[in-house]
């Protein structure tokens, strides 16, 4: 190990970090502090998501100590499929910041990510001011950012209307079907599409133990039909989509609506959701109610088109 702006640096097993007196892990609570300063993706945080990322097989891992043994930062590496490179994700404590701790091991995770070929690529799920301009600086090229919004749901929800003569169907497994039509008809022509089947898209949905189809509609219209739709789970929007020819309707709106009160109704105290940062939707959800609440991204190394 080596001491560097004086802390001591290692390598981490996720299975050592545990804090007694708290019941979690040390990167965890690592990560918490991270969202509490940053914001972004509260996922982030959850230990079972944590794993997947830095307890990943094949996938190395390393820590920093303060002179008191704190954890104050930590990266992961964890490698892709034959020649997909491998992914990068590293935390700094933010009473530890400004001391070089994510410049290293930022230099730590393109070295050991450029063992496996391919590119590499470094996700944060809290993205900061201080990161973006290392990521920038380095030469790193970023490929995808969505903002994360949330709103309280102690107030009614506005109430958007519809179009006249929509119907809302509930999701059922009759309907699931004209979901995915829809969800193909609104999203095939972004980039990235995964054309998923049928099967494959609503399977994603159903499997999750907090989908919740009470609170997956769908709106059809007069003259245009199946028109669009949104999905929730539980204290999150989803997918929301509508198709080409029935944009600039207010069905979006109407949609995020029907679904925040029928969460409401059920108990619910606030819903957030992520949104790509280019999307004009955002606009939709302010007026909604939902706020800013931090920004994940993903960045590349080679900064190479893809």
């Amino acid at each position: 190990m080596s001491v560097i702006e004086g802390v001591t640096w290692g390598p981490l097993a996720f299975e050592d970090l545990r804090d007694p007196q708290a019941g979690d892990t040390e990167l965890v609570l690592l990560a918490r502090r991270c969202l509490d300063a940053d914001g972004g993706l509260p996922l982030a945080a959850d230990p079972g998501f944590l794993r997947g990322r830095w307890a990943a097989p094949g996938g190395v891992a390393v820590q920093a100590r303060d002179r008191a043994g704190v954890l104050v930062a930590a990266g992961a590496v964890r490698p892709g499929g034959d020649g997909d490179g491998a992914t990068f994700a590293g935390m700094v404590d933010p009473a530890a910041r400004g001391r070089g701790l994510g410049a290293h091991l930022l230099s730590w995770g393109l070295a050991e990510g450029g063992r496996h070929a391919g590119p590499v690529t470094v996700e944060t799920e809290s993205l900061n001011g201080g990161a973006e301009a290392l990521f920038v600086a380095r030469g790193l090229r970023q490929v995808f950012a969505e903002d994360v919004m949330r709103v309280d749901l102690a107030a009614a929800v506005p109430d958007r209307g519809w179009p006249e003569g929509a119907i809302v169907t509930g999701w059922s497994e009759a309907a699931a079907g004209r979901f995915h039509a829809v969800y193909e008809a609104a999203f095939r022509e972004r980039p990235g599409f995964p054309g998923w089947t049928a099967e494959e898209w609503i399977a994603d949905l159903v499997e999750d133990d907090e989908f919740r189809p009470a609170w997956s509609v769908m709106a059809t219209v007069p003259g245009l039909g199946d028109a669009g739709f949104v999905t929730a789970t539980v204290d999150w929007i989803v997918q929301v989509g509508v198709v080409p020819a029935a944009r600039g309707r207010g069905i979006g709106a109407a949609l995020v609506a029907e679904g925040l009160r029928r969460m409401r109704a059920d108990g619910g105290t606030h819903v957030w959701l992520n949104v790509n940062v280019d999307n004009p939707a955002v606009r939709l959800y302010r007026k909604l109610g939902f706020e800013h609440r931090g920004r994940r991204a993903r960045y590349r190394f080679p900064a190479t088109e893809a």
